[in-house]
C-alpha cells in the first residue's frame, strides 16, 4: 500500500486509484462549466506510484487502497507562533497548496475585492466565477461555475505566506525616563502553566519589539527572568497551579533583580510567598517598550508577531521607575476596544495583538456580578491565546473590483495554478448583493454568512470520536478541506472549538483562510455537503425555475436592517441560518409586520445570540451556554465584550425561533438514512391544497444528496409551549427517526430512557405554516438538509415542487406594505417546558 506524501496533492475528483487513466465506474469527478468550456477531471495522467483514492472522490466504487491519514490532537509545542504555510512537520494526508481569502464575505457591484493568496512561489491565475451548484455526486447536476467575462483575469506570482498566531499587549515608547530602577507587577491566572515551552508575562522590549529582558514561566510552569538568549537570571522553585490567581512583582535595580511570587488563592502546602534574586547587572539601555503576555512582539511592517505567548488571563499590569509610575494599564475600561488605556496620565496606551478575549472575570470577582458594566473593577483581566488571530495579515495578491452591472448572485474569486504536486484550483466565495437601495427582484435569498463564520475551520473532527462514541453510524470521512486545516493550526478555528488551553472561542475572524467555506466542500459529519456548499442546492434551483432573485448576505442585513430588505415580498433562507443579532430578527419581524412572507428551509435557525464587532465587521462573537455546546462559558463571561449584550440562546432572552417561524430547534443527529416527510390529516383540507398542488399522498423528500432524505442533520418542531403562534398549521411531519437523534437538552428536564428519535414524538422535523395578521405567511421546513433533495432528478421531484407551490402563493400575495418599525422591544424571557404535539 502507498501512503500519500506530506504535502503531496491529490485533486478533488481526479481517482490515482486508477493508474491506467480511465474514468471511474461511479462517473466521479468535477467538471466545471461556463462560457469557457469545461474541463474534466482526467485531463492530467495520474500518478503510478500512488495507489489511493481522493478523500474527495468519494463514490469511486473501485478502491484499490485507500489514504493513510493520521489525525493527532495538539500540535508540538513552539516557542514562536509564527507558523509557515505549506511545510508540515507533523502530518501526513491528503493536502492543498494553493488557498487565500478575501478581505470581506460580501461586496456589492463596483466595489473592489482584495485577494490574498498563499502558493509555492508559482504563478497563479486570478478569476471571478458565479457559483451555480458545488456537489460534485453523481447523482445531481455536477459542479458547476459561470465564467464572469467582464472582469479580466489577473496572474500573481505567489509565494508561500506565513501567519503570526497568538495575542499579546504591545506599549511602545514606554519610557522617556530613567531605566536604572524599574519596577513591574501584575496578577495572572495560567491556564497552561507547565506546557513545555517558555510563556512570556511581562517583557521589556527595544524599539524592534524584540526581547531584552523578561519576566516568564518556564517550561515547568516556574516564574522566571531570563534574557533574550535564553539565559536564566533568577527563577521561583515551584511551578504556578492552573487556574488560580498569583500576584508577580518584580524589582530592576542596578546589579540586583527581584522576583516575588505571591498566592492570591492558595492551597494546602503551598508557600505564602516566594522569592527569587540575581546579581546579574542587566543593560536596559535599548529598552523601549513592553509586551504583556508574549516574549516578544515584532512586526514585519505589516502585521504584529507574538513570540511565545502565555495562555491564561492577565489583570493590571503596572510599570514603575522608582516611586513614578510610568504606565498602568486599565483592563476594565471600553471592552470593546483592541486598545487599552493607559491610567498613569502618561499617555502609554497599547494595543491589542490578535483580540484576545476581554471582559473576562478577574482575581475578585464575587460570584453576586454578572454585567462587566455594573461592576467594571471585578472585570479587570484578560484572557490571552497561543491561538487567537484577528488577520492573517497576507500581502494583497490581487484586486478585483466588480463590474457595476454584475448580477446578484454567490460568486468566487478562483485561483489557478501548478504547484509541486500538480495543478490546482481554489474558490473563495464572495456574495453580490443588488446596489444598496435598488432591488432588482421581488424575492430575496438570504445566504448566512453568519452562519459560514461560525463554523470557520470548525476541528471537531480532530478532537472528539464520533464513531466510538456511538453519534454515528458510518465512518467519518475527512475531506482535503479537512486534512489540510488540519495541517495549519495558525489558520485559528471555529466558534464550536476551543483554545489550546480548553477554553472555548469566542471570537471568529473573516480575514484568514476559511477553508470549510468552499462550493466544494463535503463535511466529514456526514460525508455530504453542509454550510455554503449545501446553500448552493437553493442557488441551482433557481436557475432551473421561472423565478428571478436577490441575493443578500447576513452581513447585508445586519449592516443595514432598516432598509435591506425593502422591496422585498418574500424571504428565502438558507438550509442552517443558526447565528442570527438581535438587529437582523427585528428585521425579519418588521418584515413580517409589513405584509412580507418568509420561506425558512432549513433546521436550528435563529439559535444563539450572534454578536457583529461595531469595530472590526469582520468578527463575530458567541458566548456559549444551555442549549447544544460544544464547550461553555466560564462563569460571570456569558456577556459579549463587542457589544455587552446577554449571550446565549436566543429562547433564554425571551426570542425563541417558535415565536418567529412557528418551529424551534428539538434534535439532531447523523446516520445514513434521513427520513421524509408524511402529510397531516390537515394538510389535505381545502384551505392547504395550494400548498400540495402536483403531490398526492406520497412521502415527501424520501430521497437527496445529503443522508438520502429530507429530514436529518438538525431538526426543528412545532410547541405552543414554546412559542409557536396557535394558529401555526403542521402540514407534514417527519417519519420515525432513529436513536443516533436524541432531544436537544435545552428540552430535557430530567434524564430519563426514551429520549431518542425511535421513542420520543418530539424529536422530529415539522413542516408549517403561519399566517401574518397584515397578510404575509411564514413557510418553514424544520430540517437542516432539506434543501439537499432539491436538485434531485434534475429538480423533477415533490420536494422541488413543494417549494415552487408555496413561492408562487407568496410572491403572488403582493401584501408587503411600506415598512413600519416596532418600537416595542423583544418578547418577554418566560419560558415554560414544551408541550407535546398534538397527534
Amino acid at each position: 500500500m502507498h501512503v500519500l506524501r506530506a504535502g503531496q496533492w491529490a485533486r478533488p475528483g481526479a481517482c490515482a486509484a486508477r493508474t491506467d487513466g480511465a474514468r471511474c465506474p461511479g462517473g466521479h469527478g468535477a467538471t466545471e462549466s461556463g462560457p469557457g468550456g469545461s474541463r474534466g477531471p482526467h485531463d492530467s495522467e495520474p500518478d503510478p506510484n500512488v495507489e489511493i483514492c481522493s478523500l474527495l472522490s468519494w463514490y469511486c466504487v473501485e478502491v484499490q487502497s485507500l489514504v493513510t491519514v493520521h489525525f493527532h490532537n495538539q500540535v508540538p509545542n513552539n516557542p514562536n507562533t509564527l507558523w509557515k504555510v505549506g511545510h508540515p512537520p507533523w502530518f501526513l494526508g491528503v493536502l492543498m497548496r494553493l488557498f487565500g481569502y478575501l478581505d470581506r464575505l460580501s461586496a456589492r457591484p463596483g466595489e473592489e475585492l482584495s485577494v490574498r493568496v498563499s502558493g509555492d512561489g508559482g504563478e497563479v491565475a486570478i478569476d471571478l466565477v458565479r457559483l451555480v451548484h458545488g456537489d460534485a455526486n453523481p447523482q445531481g447536476p455536477g459542479f458547476i461555475v459561470e465564467d464572469v467575462p467582464s472582469v479580466a483575469r489577473q496572474t500573481a506570482v505567489v509565494a508561500e505566506q506565513e501567519t503570526a498566531a497568538g495575542s499579546c499587549l504591545l506599549a511602545d515608547r514606554v519610557f522617556s525616563a530613567d531605566t536604572t530602577r524599574l519596577s513591574a507587577e501584575l496578577l495572572v491566572w495560567p491556564t497552561t502553566p507547565g506546557a513545555g515551552r517558555e510563556q512570556g508575562l511581562f517583557s521589556l522590549v527595544d524599539r524592534h519589539g524584540e526581547q531584552v529582558l523578561a519576566l516568564a514561566l518556564s517550561p515547568e510552569g516556574c516564574p522566571c527572568l531570563c534574557l533574550a538568549d535564553g539565559t536564566v537570571l533568577a527563577a521561583a522553585d515551584r511551578p504556578l497551579a492552573q487556574s488560580r490567581w498569583y500576584r508577580l512583582m518584580v524589582e530592576f535595580v542596578p546589579h540586583a533583580l527581584r522576583l516575588s511570587v505571591l498566592p492570591l488563592q492558595p492551597y494546602a502546602g503551598e508557600d505564602a510567598e516566594a522569592h527569587a534574586y540575581s546579581g546579574a547587572a542587566v543593560d536596559l539601555s535599548s529598552v523601549s517598550g513592553v509586551v504583556i503576555a508574549a516574549l516578544r512582539c515584532p512586526s514585519d511592517g505589516t502585521r504584529y508577531c507574538p513570540g511565545s505567548v502565555f495562555n491564561g488571563k492577565v489583570e493590571r499590569p503596572v510599570l514603575r521607575s522608582g516611586p513614578d509610575v510610568l504606565a498602568e494599564w486599565a483592563f476594565e475600561r471600553d471592552f470593546s476596544s483592541q486598545t487599552t488605556a493607559d491610567v498613569s496620565g502618561r499617555g502609554a496606551h497599547a494595543l491589542l495583538v490578535n483580540m484576545p478575549t476581554r471582559a473576562m472575570t478577574g482575581h475578585n470577582w464575587t460570584g453576586e456580578v454578572h454585567d462587566a458594566t455594573d461592576a467594571p473593577e471585578q472585570y479587570g483581566a484578560i484572557h490571552f491565546h497561543d491561538d487567537d488571530l484577528l488577520d492573517a495579515g497576507w500581502p494583497e495578491a490581487a484586486r478585483i473590483t466588480l463590474p457595476e452591472d454584475l448580477p446578484t448572485g454567490i460568486y468566487a474569486v478562483r485561483l489557478r495554478g501548478i504547484t509541486g504536486d500538480g495543478e490546482e484550483t481554489d474558490h473563495i466565495p464572495v456574495v453580490v448583493p443588488p446596489p444598496a437601495g435598488r432591488p432588482r427582484a421581488r424575492i430575496a435569498y438570504l445566504v448566512p454568512t453568519f452562519t459560514y463564520l461560525a463554523y470557520a475551520n470548525e476541528r471537531l473532527l480532530h478532537r472528539l470520536d464520533y464513531e466510538s462514541a456511538g453519534i454515528l453510524d458510518h465512518p467519518v470521512n475527512p475531506s482535503v478541506h479537512d486534512t489540510t486545516l488540519a495541517d495549519h493550526p495558525e489558520f485559528g478555528s471555529s466558534l464550536y472549538d476551543h483554545h489550546s488551553d480548553g477554553s472555548g472561542i469566542c471570537y471568529s475572524s473573516a480575514l484568514r483562510p476559511i477553508l470549510n467555506l468552499r462550493p466544494d466542500y463535503r463535511m466529514w459529519l456526514q460525508n455530504a455537503p453542509r454550510g455554503l456548499s449545501a446553500d448552493l442546492y437553493v442557488e441551482h434551483w433557481f436557475t432551473q425555475s421561472t423565478f428571478e432573485h436577490d441575493v443578500i448576505s447576513d452581513h447585508d442585513l445586519h449592516a443595514d436592517p432598516e432598509h435591506a430588505l425593502d422591496g422585498y415580498q418574500v424571504l428565502i433562507t438558507g438550509g442552517h441560518p443558526e447565528y442570527y443579532s438581535g438587529r437582523m430578527l427585528d428585521a425579519l419581524q418588521r418584515h413580517l409586520d409589513s405584509g412580507g412572507c418568509l420561506m425558512y428551509l432549513g433546521g436550528n435557525g435563529f439559535y444563539w445570540v450572534t454578536s457583529q464587532d461595531p469595530r472590526r465587521p469582520h468578527v463575530l462573537e458567541v458566548r456559549r451556554s444551555a442549549g447544544i455546546r460544544t464547550w461553555e462559558i466560564q462563569p460571570g463571561e456569558q456577556r459579549h465584550s463587542t457589544t455587552g449584550e446577554q449571550g446565549g440562546l436566543w429562547r433564554w432572552r425571551g426570542r425563541s425561533p417558535n415565536k418567529l417561524v412557528g418551529i424551534g430547534m428539538c434534535s439532531q443527529g447523523w446516520d445514513e438514512k434521513a427520513p421524509a416527510f408524511a402529510r397531516t390529516p390537515l394538510s389535505y383540507e381545502p384551505e392547504w391544497a395550494w400548498v400540495f398542488d402536483g403531490i398526492d399522498d406520497e412521502l415527501i423528500g424520501d430521497f437527496g444528496l445529503i443522508m438520502n432524505g429530507a429530514s436529518g442533520d438538525e431538526l426543528d418542531r412545532c410547541d405552543l409551549g414554546l412559542g409557536s403562534p396557535p394558529n401555526t398549521a403542521v402540514l407534514a411531519t417527519s417519519q420515525r427517526h432513529s436513536d443516533y437523534y436524541q432531544l436537544a437538552v435545552e428540552d430535557v428536564l430530567m434524564l430519563s430512557p426514551g429520549l431518542g428519535g425511535s421513542e420520543c414524538k418530539d424529536v422530529r422535523s415539522d413542516m408549517v405554516v403561519v399566517e401574518q395578521p397584515a397578510g404575509g405567511a411564514v413557510f418553514s421546513v424544520g430540517s437542516v438538509c432539506f434543501t439537499g433533495s432539491l436538485p434531485w432528478n434534475g429538480c423533477q421531484n415533490n420536494v422541488s415542487r413543494l417549494v415552487r407551490n408555496v413561492l408562487d402563493n407568496f410572491q403572488s400575495r403582493d401584501s408587503k406594505q411600506a415598512p413600519t418599525h416596532r418600537a416595542d422591544g423583544p418578547a418577554d424571557a418566560e419560558h415554560h417546558t414544551a408541550e407535546r404535539h398534538p397527534g
